[in-house]
């Protein structure tokens, strides 16, 4: 399980940067509600990662490795192709402001800074829940309200375990449909 942590802060950190820019009041705003698809850019840490937890997984026993992909598929996270999750992004997430978003997912930030230009946007936060601290910085390049790239430093503890971890993202609107994707809550 402390392989997967990683792919844990994946979640965390693809949900801030997706949700996150409700924090800004621009056009950069504007994500479109629907389906998105985030992959992790391939020679980053965290998708090097992802790799060694899918080779990981195919040596355990069939009912451990089911037990391990439900656990992360309620994150949006296909183990069968770890460097890609999908989210559903809806009309009301793409309006709420962050801090909300993040409180209402038992996550609370000290400190939550989000600054945009155009196309670009810096960000960082300090951020605590039950099972850990959590701090990081990142950027957004490349944005539309249909795509962006990005990439993250994240620190902290979850449940205990040290996780630092380095990544990158590209990130598109598959469309308004989220077929069978769970919504952001």
């Amino acid at each position: 399980m402390r392989n997967l942590l990683p792919l844990l802060a994946f979640s965390l950190i693809s949900g801030l940067v997706l949700a996150g820019p409700a924090l800004a009041q621009t056009p950069f705003a504007d994500r479109e509600p629907g389906l998105w698809e985030l992959k992790l850019v391939e020679g980053s840490q965290l998708a090097n990662v992802a790799r060694g937890v899918q080779g990981l997984l195919n040596s355990l026993p069939e009912g451990q490795r089911k037990q391990v992909e439900n656990l992360m598929s309620g994150a949006g996270v296909n183990l069968n192709i770890p460097t890609v999750s999908r989210q559903c992004l809806t009309p009301e997430i793409a309006q709420t402001d962050i801090k909300t978003y993040l409180a209402r997912q038992g996550i609370d930030c000290s400190e939550l800074e989000w600054q945009d230009s155009g196309d670009k946007a810096r960000f960082s936060f300090v951020c605590k829940n039950p099972q850990g601290d959590w701090t990081g910085q990142g950027r957004i390049w490349d944005a539309t309200a249909r795509q962006f790239k990005s990439e993250a430093t994240v620190q902290g503890k979850y449940q205990g375990q040290r996780v630092a971890v380095d990544m990158q993202h590209e990130a598109r609107w598959l469309g308004p449909d989220c077929q069978d994707v769970k919504p952001l809550d």
